[in-house]
């Protein structure tokens, strides 16, 4: 399968372009998801629960750059942002880190384990994310907490909120399964 390399400058303006066209054709939401498979979720699930076809235009792939495509959609006043991501993703932005490529951070297991201490995840499981090699595995490892998943959205929403202070801001978790 060929891929098309993009460099992070002309991504960042087909990010700029798809919001653009979202505002221009009349959105008041934007759907920012890091690729098709959230995007298909997304799709499926916003559909259902508000009972309407969506726009195309209204979803923009984030990629990596979660933060600078959250001050896009704030520079052109979208009323509404959802944004999806899936789990390897959250855990680098609930610590902060609003560029989520692998060459920029790597999963930090020690902060993982402060949110599942947080949550009050059972002990073993704790001492297990040592052993993790990829985020998935937190579906698994957590599944009976599921505490652990809403503080890491809600940290998440703390990083991402001043980024988009004038609009609304939900944050959906990806399962894996999707």
């Amino acid at each position: 399968m060929y891929k098309r390399q993009f460099s992070n400058d002309a991504f960042l303006a087909s990010i700029r372009k798809e919001a653009e066209v979202a505002k221009a054709i009349g959105c008041s939401r934007l759907v920012i998801n890091s690729g098709a498979k959230s995007e298909r979720f997304l799709k499926g699930y916003l559909s259902e629960r508000l009972s309407e076809e969506l726009p195309p235009q209204m979803f923009v792939h984030y990629g990596n750059f979660i933060g600078k495509t959250l001050k896009i959609a704030a520079e052109l006043q979208f009323d509404e942002v959802v944004m999806g991501i899936m789990i390897g993703k959250a855990v680098k932005l609930a610590e902060g880190h609003l560029d989520t490529h692998s060459r920029n951070v790597v999963m930090n297991r020690d902060f993982i384990t402060s949110l599942a201490v947080e949550s009050h995840c059972h002990p073993a499981n704790i001492a297990r994310v040592a052993e993790i090699t990829l985020a998935r595995e937190l579906w698994e490892l957590f599944t009976d907490t599921p505490a652990f998943f809403t503080l890491l959205v809600d940290r998440c929403m703390t990083v991402c909120r001043p980024l988009l202070s004038h609009a609304t801001l939900d944050i959906m978790l990806i399962p894996e399964q999707s």
